[in-house]
């Protein structure tokens, strides 16, 4: 047809009219196959909604922008210590340097976490964070009220202010305008409200115990720097930095901006910076992190259940063509060309398509609001996740190329049938190669899900091996919790006799085993370093002692479940003016003394003037599940150092922990009516949050390795059910000739086994290089595990075995004089 035709109205209406017949025609055979129609559609929309649901998570994750004005030019800056420190924040008397001296950055800001508590009738914890100025200015926004953070709010002794977020703003002030200019009290002190902020700011995350990225801030109030900056401002690293890149500078150029600044400051002030650097990162990656390579892994996957859903299709599709050879041949003969008879065939794969797609949509939505309460809390950018037109979108070209996909292959193949058999009074059979054809589809299918599954079982074993780890104290029993003095109404003789307290009610409740305080708990990300010496003992410069530092009350050892290597535990009489001592871990103890028994009674320089002796050693806790890393721990008597406003309250009980957090939030409320009671949780809440994200991969990956399995068991029981359909007359033939019924289900137990060691063979070929790519999720598991190949490998042998049976049982009972009256 030239293009005059292709215009020609009459033209363009026989084409249109022909296609509505198509539509019509396959609607009504799709409608009269029930049966067939349902396995296909839900196939389909397994396939297709476990892709949408992945896709949302990934575009929400990875792909969509950063909701601030030109994200590209945001970026994160962090100092390094190798090979000790490899990323820090920024110490203040650095961050005043390299935002001053910049010439990189258009403008630089600093942040941290710094709750606040409001009182009232209704006491709460706010999520606070204290920014310098230009922090708003750096993300792109400014307030909707009042006037931004400035660098006179900076200077130590300047006014108290704050401004509000939003969403705080509409809550506990009721959206009122006229609040700015306002004060409220905040942890007992007076604060100027100066700002609020539009709807939608978002927190850009940070180090150690910020917020993760996307997380709601309630309030901002000004981060003090100092005016001279001295020898502490320069050696404590606790600033997280983000700067706004200036029009058409690279972040290589700001690597060497800041390369510049810090080299300048190793050189002015040796003692504290000439083993440190700094370097920059993207907001973006640094917000991502390694996610990227669990979504994209979790997307692989998605992608290759909807590929196994194509070929089991593909192959139901070749199945069915069995019944339609004469239909087929009837139309060529009354003139159908083999373009009108591949359009239609093709037709009917799309509707099985969009029906599938809609259920899969609808599986979707479902999906993903499961994914969204499932979780972990530190998944990056959880609020982005959702199914927008985007996401709508990649469904419905997922949709055209999955109906290509599995409708063209069978439709070409039936269209170029030889339709003479047919049209003579035969069956229509499928010749060889159809069948051929099909049972390398299944084989794939077995091949596919092999790779899914060992996936699978790899995570499994992985977590297994996880969760078998010891982490140095026993999470079980526990209860934790938060409390946060404010400063203004408490001092450190204050703070003192309200932790001594509360202590003592609370290890006086029923049930309570033992109870202490702490600075921190384990698996939360705490990473605070400092250096001592060993009175009497000499190390080269730059090797000095290193461990993380602790601070604790009696009875936080005993709640926690640490065992005592050496020595005693930190004792009430530890008090301020006894001799300092500490505790430390036994990874320390070996270290430097060669086993802990030799550590105790050693003196260190510490932080006092005095030396202290070490007293104890305790066991080591591990720094993150899945790493051996046992870093070196020196544990202070909290009544031996100053109070921090924060300390987590940690609490043993004899049966279930959570029968304690209203006894008490009665006491805590009984102290201290307006203190509020935050982040309160048991110890296996923690440690379940610190694998959260694997268990999360796994429980995603293993979903979709189950659905594989179970469509290459559909897969397989199709085939095989045609083939004995195909062979009812050999079947009554060898019946007759003496075959036992055990013989015929041998012989179709026989082709099973050859499709599954098929696909069995493809996927152990296929799998082991893929296995490779997901070392980085695998903790003390080989990716070759020969125990986890095998188990799986009988597994799939087992399943194509299974649905080999049903038919070969059928075939057994069929009657040979019935069987041989066949075609």
């Amino acid at each position: 047809m030239d293009s005059n035709q292709s215009r020609d109205p009459s033209v363009q209406a026989d084409i249109m009219h022909s296609a509505l017949q198509d539509i019509r025609y396959a609607v009504r055979l799709l409608t009269g196959s029930p049966g067939f129609t349902l396995v296909a559609v839900l196939t389909l929309a397994l396939g297709i909604g476990a892709n949408t649901g992945i896709f949302s998570v990934v575009h929400g994750v990875l792909l969509k922008p950063l909701p601030y004005p030109e994200p590209d030019r945001l970026i994160r800056v962090f100092e390094e210590s190798p090979p000790d420190v490899p990323e820090f924040p920024v110490s203040p008397a650095g961050f005043l340097e390299m935002r001053s001296q910049t010439r990189a950055f258009e403008a630089l800001a600093a942040y941290q976490r710094s709750d606040l508590q409001l009182g009232g009738e209704r006491p709460e914890q706010l999520r606070a964070m204290r920014v310098t100025a230009g922090f708003f200015k750096v993300l792109g926004f400014q307030p909707l009220f009042g006037r931004d953070i400035t660098r006179d709010d900076e200077t130590p002794g300047a006014s108290r202010v704050a401004i509000l977020s939003h969403p705080l703003w509409t809550r506990r002030f009721g959206s009122d305008p006229s609040v700015v200019g306002k004060t409220v009290t905040l942890s007992g002190e007076r604060y100027e409200i100066i700002g609020v902020l539009p709807p939608g700011v978002q927190h850009v995350g940070g180090t150690y115990r910020s917020y993760p990225h996307g997380g709601s801030v309630d309030i901002w109030w000004p981060q003090t720097l100092p005016s001279s900056p001295g020898r502490r401002d320069r050696a404590q690293h606790y600033l997280s930095v983000v700067g706004r890149l200036r029009p058409a500078v690279t972040a290589a150029q700001a690597q060497d901006d800041v390369k510049r600044i810090s080299a300048r400051l190793a050189t002015q002030y040796p003692e504290t910076n000439e083993r440190w650097s700094t370097h920059v990162r993207g907001l973006r990656a640094d917000i991502i992190g390694t996610s990227d390579t669990t979504l994209l892994a979790l997307l692989a996957a998605a992608g290759v259940l909807l590929f196994i859903a194509c070929l089991n299709v593909a192959g139901l599709l070749l199945g069915r063509a069995t019944g339609r050879a004469r239909e087929i041949g009837v139309r060529s003969a009354l003139g159908a060309t083999r373009l009108r008879l591949v359009r239609q065939l093709v037709i009917e794969s799309l509707l099985l398509a969009l029906v599938g797609a809609v259920i899969g949509t609808a599986l979707a939505y479902a999906a993903v609001h499961a994914l969204l309460a499932s979780a972990p809390s530190d998944t990056p950018r959880l609020q982005m996740i959702g199914v927008d037109r985007v996401v709508l979108g990649y469904t419905v070209i997922a949709t055209a190329l999955t109906a290509l996909l599995f409708g063209l292959a069978p439709a070409i193949q039936l269209a170029r049938a030889d339709v003479a058999p047919a049209l003579q009074g035969g069956r229509g059979a499928p010749g060889g190669a159809q069948h051929r054809l099909r049972r390398a589809l299944v084989t794939a299918e077995v091949a596919l899900a092999f790779v899914l599954v060992l996936t699978g079982g790899l995570l499994l074993r992985s977590f297994a091996s996880l969760l078998r780890v010891d982490p140095g104290f026993r999470p079980d029993h526990v209860l934790t919790a938060v409390i946060n003095l404010p400063v203004a109404r408490y001092h450190e003789t204050t703070a003192a006799m309200f932790f001594e307290r509360l202590t003592a009610r609370v290890r006086a409740l029923p049930g309570v085993r033992s109870a202490g305080l702490a600075s921190d708990l384990p698996w939360t990300g705490y990473d605070e370093n400092t250096g001592f010496g060993i009175i009497g003992r000499q190390f080269p410069r730059h090797e000095e002692p290193e461990a993380r530092y602790h601070f604790l009350t009696p009875g936080f050892i005993g709640a926690l479940g640490l065992p005592l290597r050496a020595g005693r535990d930190i004792a009430p009489s530890d008090g301020h003016e006894a001799p300092p001592v500490v505790l430390i871990n036994e990874s320390t103890a070996r270290r430097y003394w060669g086993d802990p028994q030799s550590a105790v009674g050693a003196r260190l320089n510490l932080w006092s003037d005095q030396p202290t002796m070490v007293v104890g050693v305790i066991g080591d806790l591990k720094d993150v599940p899945w790493s051996d890393a046992r870093p070196g721990g020196v544990y202070f008597p909290q009544a031996q150092m100053w109070h921090p406003q924060d300390m987590f309250i940690t609490i043993r009980a004899d049966g279930d922990a959570r029968s304690l957090v209203a006894p008490l939030a009665g006491i805590v409320h009984e102290l201290d009516p307006e203190l509020p009671l935050a982040t309160v949780r048991t110890l296996d809440d923690v440690a379940g949050a610190a694998v959260a994200t694997r268990r999360f991969t796994l429980a995603l990956v293993a979903a979709f390795g189950v659905s594989a399995l179970f469509l290459a068991i559909v897969g397989v029981y199709g085939v095989m059910a045609q083939a004995v359909g195909q062979r009812v007359r050999e079947f009554g033939v060898r019946q007759a000739l003496g075959a036992r019924p055990i013989d015929i289900l041998r012989l179709v137990l026989r082709g099973g086994a050859v499709m599954g060691l098929a696909g069995l063979t493809a996927g152990i070929m296929l799998a082991l290089p893929v296995t490779r790519l997901v070392r980085s999720l695998l903790f003390r598991t080989n990716p070759a595990d020969p125990l986890t190949l095998a188990i799986v490998a009988t597994l799939l042998l087992l399943a194509t075995m299974i649905a080999s049976y049903i038919p070969g049982r059928r075939a057994t009972r069929m009657d040979p004089a019935t069987a041989l009256r066949q075609e």
